[in-house]
């Protein structure tokens, strides 16, 4: 049976948070580019891309770094409950209810981001009517739909066709963790740990069991050396196999969501993380260097952590967070 997608709720309560919470700060308009506390000019390069992050009422929203503009992808963004993009920037996919009254169905769309032209769509069955979220492989050739309350994962080709239907590893159920590594392999979790699977999605392979009381937010970088988690209240970085398991922010809140940039020198992260209610978070944007090493993100305790800052307001997130 399908939850109730209070998404309307949510996204009213973290914007009333925000507003009464939120302070501005001074900086250039060049998101990512001001670290607001070097005691010069406060721009700091971290190479050009785009960050697409869903923001409250404001839908998805698109920051050049190059430039520091701002601008709307999608308007309204309550019908989607899950948007992806390819690495090259051109192409988008988006989940949303199916017009009518297929209540069951949940209409998948391929389309070019620059004229909105449609690519591909089809309509995806999860059982008993369950939302879906699914995800672009890294060549946009296949989609990932990750766990949901009674399937496992599922595998489908770009027009929809299931290609594979993982119910269970080693007899466990999944978590709900689906990543694409560069290779076009997919990290998943169970309560065993992380793992990875071969390119047929027939074997998996342990990557890291986790000392943690929760963990998750699984991220891997563009060249497949590394991979960003959560583990309890702050971010962590390993190799791609599980060693050097190193935390990389501290602060006096809660980070989540790492996100890494198109280079894999830098970690998108969400800091002062907060939960409006049930079904509601939001949080500030901040970048740091992934190179390993401990950054404290609390506003002004770091010269090295850049908040990404648009016109004076630190920007904030409360949904798909994307660096292409």
């Amino acid at each position: 049976m399908r939850l109730i997608h209070n998404r309307t709720l949510s996204l009213m309560l973290a914007l009333f948070c925000l507003a009464a919470c939120s302070k501005k700060n001074d900086g250039n308009p060049n998101g990512g580019g001001n670290n607001g506390n070097n005691g010069g000019n406060g721009n700091t390069s971290i190479g050009s891309g785009t960050i697409y992050v869903d923001w409250a009422t404001e839908g998805l929203l698109k920051i050049d770094l190059s430039t520091g503009q701002r601008s709307t992808v999608i308007q309204n963004m309550i019908p989607v409950r899950s948007v992806d993009i390819t690495k090259d920037g051109q192409k988008m996919l988006t989940c949303t209810d199916a017009p009518g009254t297929d209540y069951d169905a949940n209409l998948v769309t391929i389309s070019n981001i620059k004229d909105a032209t449609i690519i591909t769509q089809f309509k995806y069955y999860a059982t008993d009517g369950d939302f879906a979220y699914p995800n672009l492989s890294p060549d946009a050739s296949m989609i990932g739909i990750p766990p949901t309350y009674s399937d496992g994962i599922v595998i489908l080709d770009n027009k929809g066709k299931t290609l594979k239907n993982l119910v269970s590893f080693n007899g466990r159920k999944f978590g709900g963790t689906l990543v694409w590594m560069p290779d076009n392999t997919i990290l998943f979790s169970t309560t065993d740990g992380l793992f990875r699977s071969n390119s047929a999605f027939t074997q998996g392979s342990l990557v890291k069991q986790f000392n943690f009381t929760s963990w998750g937010d699984v991220a891997a970088s563009p060249d497949g050396t590394r991979i960003a988690l959560k583990g309890g209240n702050h971010i962590w970085m390993m190799n791609a196999d599980g060693s050097n398991l190193v935390q990389v922010t501290s602060s006096t809140a809660e980070e989540a969501y790492p996100v890494f940039s198109p280079d894999s020198k830098y970690l998108l992260v969400g800091t002062n993380y907060n939960i409006t209610n049930q079904l509601g978070h939001w949080w500030y944007l901040k970048i740091i260097p992934a190179d390993g090493k401990q950054y404290n993100v609390d506003d002004n305790a770091d010269k090295s952590v850049i908040p990404v800052i648009i016109k004076g307001d630190k920007q904030a997130g409360s949904g798909t967070m994307l660096w292409r």
